[in-house]
């Protein structure tokens, strides 16, 4: 995998007794002490599997164990390296939505991934009147009715995955930049503060998770006009 090729994973997480078991024995003390927090045991199985597949993932490349790797998280959550592999230029990213898992790996270039399940949200006017930016909710409220659903999650992937690239999580004012939402307009990052989207230094796009799902990446652009193939989209991790 060259720095010019986004990998994205797609993974079921609802998986057999023993499976997840088998998955348990790949993290790290920290990680199943997290997994025992979660009040119910299929979201606790779901947080198991999901981090066993990114530790499998991360080892195939690194060429090591799963079991062998560190992983470090910053201020705002996003993972990433650590320990003997603290220098690699691997970077990651992974989202989840029910029993659905998706991953961006990418050397040498930040990444972040996002995805969603669509669907009618009761308050979604509300929530993109607060969320969105004024451009992007004009072009929602323009929407109709039964565009609204696919509009509102498309905004949401595309945002969401661009904090997670730059790692501020929601920390970051959501409305210092703007992205593109109408169902059949190209996945775009149309501004960034001041700066055009062709000039902000990342490159958005979407790609279907599955049936229902919508899902975004976002990626580091190193060389003002250098390009990248994204690849992958496999759907792994049957049930047993």
């Amino acid at each position: 995998m060259s720095g010019e090729f986004i990998e994205i994973v797609v993974t079921r997480l609802d998986v057999g007794p023993d499976a997840v078991r088998a998955a348990a024995e790949l993290l790290s003390d920290g990680e199943r002490q997290r997994a025992t927090r979660f009040a119910f045991d299929r979201d606790r199985c779901r947080f198991v599997v999901a981090r066993s597949r990114l530790r499998q993932l991360l080892g195939e490349r690194l060429e090591v164990g799963p079991d062998a790797l560190e992983l470090a998280y910053g201020v705002r959550g996003k993972p990433a390296l650590a320990g003997r592999f603290a220098d690699s230029d691997l970077r990651f990213n992974l989202s989840h939505c029910d029993d659905v898992a998706v991953y961006a790996l990418s050397y040498g270039r930040e990444v972040g991934i996002d995805v969603e399940a669509v669907r009618v949200v009761p308050d979604a006017d509300a929530i993109a009147a607060c969320m969105f930016s004024r451009a992007e909710n004009e072009v929602y409220r323009a929407l109709d009715a039964r565009d609204k659903p696919v509009g509102f999650f498309n905004c949401w992937t595309r945002k969401e995955a661009f904090i997670k690239a730059l790692g501020d999580g929601l920390s970051h004012p959501l409305d210092r930049f703007d992205v593109s939402l109408a169902p059949g307009d190209p996945p775009r990052i149309l501004r960034v503060a001041s700066t055009t989207g062709d000039a902000c230094g990342w490159t958005l796009h979407g790609f279907p998770p599955g049936p229902g799902l919508i899902g975004a990446v976002v990626v580091q652009q190193v060389d003002r006009g250098s390009t990248f193939r994204v690849g992958g989209g496999f759907i792994s991790g049957n049930g047993t």
